[in-house]
C-alpha cells in the first residue's frame, strides 16, 4: 500500500507542483479561487488514502468529481479511488477507475508515464483476477515498455503466458528474464522455480551431506511464536536452517499469548520490541530458560527506538530478540512463489538476528545473510549463504562455548537436504 501510494503521488507532484508541492499546504480560506478550493478537496481524498481509508477515499472521490471536471489537473483523484477500489477488492470498479486515468497518462511524456507504471501493473493484475489473460498481458507488457527493469511483473509475465496456455512461450521468456545481471537473489530463486516447472525438472541438488557433522550443545535457541505466527512460515523449518548454518540446536518453543496492551502503540499499530523483550525474560529468566537464546518470532510489525520499523531487535547481552515476519511475508502475490519466498526470507533474517544474538560482526559484503539491510530493496540483495567473515567467527565460537556435540544424524541430514531444495537456500 505505501508503495502504490507513494508511486502515485510523485506522479501527481510532478504534474501539478503549484497544487501539490507544498509540504503543509495552507487550509483554503473562504472566498478563495476555485484553484486553491480544488487542491484543498485532492488534498482531503490524499489525507484519507494515506490513513488508509478506502471507503472515505471512494465517497471523497465521488463527491469531487461532482464539483469538479476528469482533467489533466484532476485525473490523480480517480487514481486515488482506483487504488482504494483495488485493496477493497472491487475488481470491476478498479478497473473503470483506472482506464479512465489511462488517457491523461498516455498524452503524458516518457519521464512522466514512468512514475504512473503502477497503473498498467495494476491493470494486469485486476484482468488476471478476471482470468482475461489476453488483457492482462497486454497491460503488463505496457508497464513494461515503460519499466523493463522491473523483474517482478517480468515474472507476471511469465506466468500470464503459462497460464493462458503458451508454456514454450513462458519458458522463453523467464529465461531470458533469468539472464538479467541486475537480478536480486531472491528473483534468481523464483525464477528457477518457476523454469524447473516447466521444465519438469527435479529441483536442485542438496547441498554437501551433513550426517557426519558435529551439532553442539552448548549453545542452543529456542524460537516462539508471539501473539501467533504467520501460518505460511515454518518454525520447524526456521530451527533447522539455524542448526545447518551455526551447528547448534535449535527447538520450537511453545507460543506465547498475552494482552496486547502494554506493547501495542495504538497510533503506529506496531509494538515496541523492547517491550515484547521485556516480556520475553520475564517469562525466560536467564537461569531458566531452556536455551540461552531465545527470538520470538511475530506477525505484527515492530520498532525499536528512534526508527520507523525495525525486521528485528535484539539484546544480546540477555540472549533475546524478536523478529517480525510482518514484512517478508504481507503482501506477496499468489504467482511469485509465497510458499518458498515466505520462509525464505523468514529464514535469511532469522540468521542475521541470531547472529546478532551471538556476538558477530556484520560482514562488508551486501549478499551475506549477516548483512545490514536499511531497507527492504537491500535486505532482498542478500542470500542464505554463510560469508568466510561469518563462518570464521562460528568456528571460533563453537570452540570456546560449543560443548559436547554429536553428529548430526542421517535422519536430521535427510531434513536438512529437504529443506534446501524445498527453499532454494544456498
Amino acid at each position: 500500500m505505501a508503495w502504490a501510494l507513494v508511486v502515485l503521488f510523485l506522479g501527481m507532484l510532478a504534474l501539478s507542483a503549484d497544487v501539490y508541492g507544498q509540504a503543509k499546504p495552507p487550509t483554503a480560506p473562504p472566498g478563495s479561487s476555485p484553484d486553491a478550493a480544488r487542491a484543498e478537496d485532492i488534498r482531503a481524498v490524499l489525507k484519507s488514502l494515506r490513513e488508509g481509508q478506502h471507503e472515505s477515499v471512494i465517497q471523497g472521490a465521488e463527491a469531487f468529481f461532482a464539483r469538479h471536471l476528469l482533467t489533466a489537473e484532476t485525473f490523480g483523484v480517480v487514481l486515488m479511488k482506483a487504488e482504494s477500489q483495488y485493496h477493497l477488492g472491487r475488481v470491476d470498479g478498479a478497473i473503470d477507475s483506472y482506464q479512465r486515468a489511462l488517457p491523461f497518462i498516455e498524452q503524458l511524456n516518457n519521464v512522466i508515464q514512468r512514475r504512473f507504471v503502477l497503473v498498467f501493473f495494476r491493470l494486469g493484475i485486476l484482468y488476471r483476477r478476471k482470468a482475461q489473460h489476453d488483457a492482462a498481458i497486454r497491460f503488463i507488457e505496457a508497464g513494461l515498455t515503460r519499466e523493463p527493469q522491473n523483474a517482478y511483473y517480468q515474472i507476471l509475465l511469465g506466468e500470464l503466458l503459462r497460464e493462458r496456455g503458451d508454456p514454450d512461450r513462458a519458458l522463453k521468456h523467464l529465461t531470458t528474464v533469468q539472464a538479467s545481471p541486475t537480478l536480486n537473489p531472491e528473483e534468481r530463486v523464483v525464477l528457477r522455480v518457476k523454469i524447473d516447472r516447466l521444465r519438469a525438472a527435479a529441483p536442485a541438488g542438496p547441498p554437501p551431506q551433513l550426517a557426519a557433522q558435529p551439532l553442539y550443545s552448548g549453545v542452543s535457541f529456542g524460537l516462539v511464536p508471539f501473539n501467533s505466527s504467520a501460518p505460511s512460515v515454518s518454525v520447524r523449518d526456521l530451527c533447522l536452517l539455524l542448526e545447518s548454518k551455526w551447528l547448534v540446536r535449535c527447538a520450537p518453543l511453545p507460543p506465547v499469548q498475552m494482552d496486547e496492551a502494554p506493547i501495542l502503540d495504538q497510533r503506529r499499530r506496531q509494538y515496541h520490541a523492547e517491550r515484547i523483550l521485556n516480556e520475553l525474560a520475564h517469562r525466560y529468566p536467564a537461569h531458566q530458560r531452556p536455551h540461552p537464546y531465545i527470538i520470538a518470532l511475530t506477525e505484527r510489525d515492530i520498532f525499536g527506538p528512534d526508527t520507523n520499523f525495525v525486521f528485528s531487535w535484539q539484546a544480546p547481552d540477555a540472549g533475546l530478540g524478536v523478529l517480525s515476519t510482518h514484512r517478508f511475508v504481507t503482501g506477496v502475490d499468489d504467482f511469485y512463489e509465497p510458499g518458498v519466498v515466505a520462509t525464505r526470507r523468514v529464514g535469511i533474517q532469522l540468521l542475521s538476528t541470531s547472529g546478532s544474538l551471538l556476538g558477530f560482526t556484520r560482514p562488508t559484503y551486501p549478499e551475506c545473510p549477516l548483512a545490514y539491510p536499511h531497507d527492504f530493496s537491500e535486505f532482498l540483495l542478500k542470500g542464505s549463504k554463510l560469508c568466510e567473515s561469518t563462518i570464521d567467527q562460528r568456528d571460533a565460537l563453537l570452540k570456546t562455548r560449543g560443548g559436547s556435540s554429536a553428529p548430526v544424524g542421517a535422519v536430521k541430514s535427510e531434513e536438512i537436504n529437504r529443506l534446501y531444495r524445498t527453499y532454494h537456500f544456498d
